[in-house]
């Protein structure tokens, strides 16, 4: 039976104290005992998802860690297959690597790198890293990148495969899954848009002559908890995301084209909770689980019906209560 996904939600637990009881430790602990098959950590402005995932690694024993995502912009491939390689050797097979463009405002913003062609920098990152974990030696003209005179890493994976997936919101990326990754990284995909999702992906498998089942199509979707606070801050997660324009070939999909688009100004006008207020119940189980039990558990048993792995992305969470409040959701999550 197909299961959901565990996603750490990086940014809302609190600093980590040297020599204390690690949260990230704990949860991929947790997560493997309640049966979870995976466990992702994202990367925005807190914490270093390789390093994470490392940890994560060392603190387990069968449950696969990947990074959901880390930005090509903020990496070279040749940076992330070094990354890669260390982490296979705590890890094995068990590291998923999920690449991505990554959020606009971090990249332009927290990086002060300019954001552009995404999809050919995704492209050409996926090709080098892959060479270069297989050992070889890489002279490579891209438009993004230029490796010269043969280079190659001291030491290769060998005989191990590293899946790499993709994070995609638009047609043109999903193709390009389709075409190049293992999988493919959706985020607050409506059900509503699941067909043409997997209808993209798969234009991309007939360019590179293979089948739409050789590539995992994943969606990060948004669950809360039952209380006032997890409520509203699942509400302005949901804002904050669809903020972006971005997401507005997901959105194309559902009736909240004007909500959004209304949504958006307050948002931006730095009216944050007018604009989560926009956010109703029917949007939060349109473009994620939720914060009740029942649709939480129905939501879950849709998505992978629907032939879709979701990730359960606990956002709507309470202050000084973190930790707790992961583990309800993928208590919840892993129970449908």
């Amino acid at each position: 039976m197909p299961k959901p996904d565990f996603y750490i939600m990086t940014p809302r637990l609190p600093r980590q104290r040297p020599g204390s009881r690690n949260d990230f430790l704990e949860l991929s602990r947790f997560a493997e005992e309640l049966g979870y098959d995976r466990a992702w950590v994202m990367e925005t402005n807190d914490r270093d998802a390789f390093s994470l995932a490392t940890q994560m690694a060392l603190g387990t024993r069968r449950i696969k860690v990947g990074t959901n995502i880390v930005s090509v912009f903020t990496r070279t491939p040749t940076l992330i297959a070094m990354s890669t390689l260390t982490i296979s050797e705590v890890a094995g097979d068990r590291f998923i690597l999920g690449i991505g463009p990554g959020g606009t405002e971090i990249v332009r913003d927290g990086h002060g790198i300019g954001f552009e062609k995404p999809l050919q920098r995704v492209s050409e990152s996926i090709d080098l890293i892959r060479r270069l974990l297989r050992g070889e030696r890489v002279t490579y003209n891209g438009y993004v990148f230029r490796v010269r005179n043969d280079f190659r890493l001291r030491f290769s994976l060998d005989d191990m495969k590293v899946s790499i997936y993709i994070s995609a919101l638009n047609p043109r990326m999903l193709q390009l899954a389709g075409k190049k990754a293992d999988g493919v990284i959706l985020s607050h995909m409506p059900l509503e848009a699941a067909e043409d999702a997997k209808m993209e992906v798969e234009k991309g498998c007939i360019k590179a002559g293979r089948s739409l089942s050789e590539v995992e199509i994943c969606t990060n979707l948004p669950v809360g908890v039952n209380h006032n606070e997890g409520i509203l801050n699942l509400r302005k997660a949901v804002a904050w995301h669809l903020a972006a324009r971005t997401y507005d070939w997901l959105i194309s999909h559902t009736p909240y084209i004007k909500v959004v688009k209304e949504m958006r100004k307050l948002w931006w006008s730095r009216r944050r909770e007018e604009a989560a207020a926009h956010v109703t119940d029917d949007m939060l189980l349109t473009f994620g689980l939720g914060y009740k039990e029942s649709d939480v558990k129905s939501r879950i048993k849709k998505y992978i019906a629907a032939g879709i792995t979701p990730v359960v992305d606990a956002h709507g969470i309470r202050k000084r209560h973190e930790k707790e409040d992961i583990m309800t959701a993928a208590k919840v999550a892993i129970s449908t």
